[in-house]
């Protein structure tokens, strides 16, 4: 991913609950880049980071992206076990489903 590619903020807003893993300054480098346009190599100075570390940051952003479609919805629920295996089955195969139409060579992952 360059310095080219932008998303909106309402986009990268979205995408927030899947970068829960990353710490606030790593999702302030993404943004800087994603949404506001700095070059990888600007948001590096100004965030006292690498160049490198930021590409790093951005590949991580972009998976997280790809790995599910934005209208996906995250369920945590406490179910009898016979339910959460059926819940869990029905995810693997919409997983599945959706790998089988991803049409990236990277594709998400299960």
């Amino acid at each position: 991913m360059d310095g080219d590619q932008k998303m909106t903020a309402a986009d990268f807003d979205a995408l927030l609950p899947r970068l829960g893993r990353l710490t606030v300054d790593t999702v302030k480098i993404a943004r800087s880049v994603l949404v506001d346009g700095q070059r990888p190599s600007e948001a590096a100075a100004q965030f006292g980071t690498s160049r490198q570390r930021v590409n790093s940051i951005l590949k991580r952003v972009e998976e997280a992206a790809r790995e599910f479609p934005a209208s996906w919805k995250r369920v945590d629920v406490w179910l009898p076990p016979e339910l959460a295996a059926q819940v869990e089955e029905w995810a693997q195969r919409a997983r599945a489903d959706h790998a089988g139409t991803d049409s990236g060579s990277s594709g998400a992952s299960a």
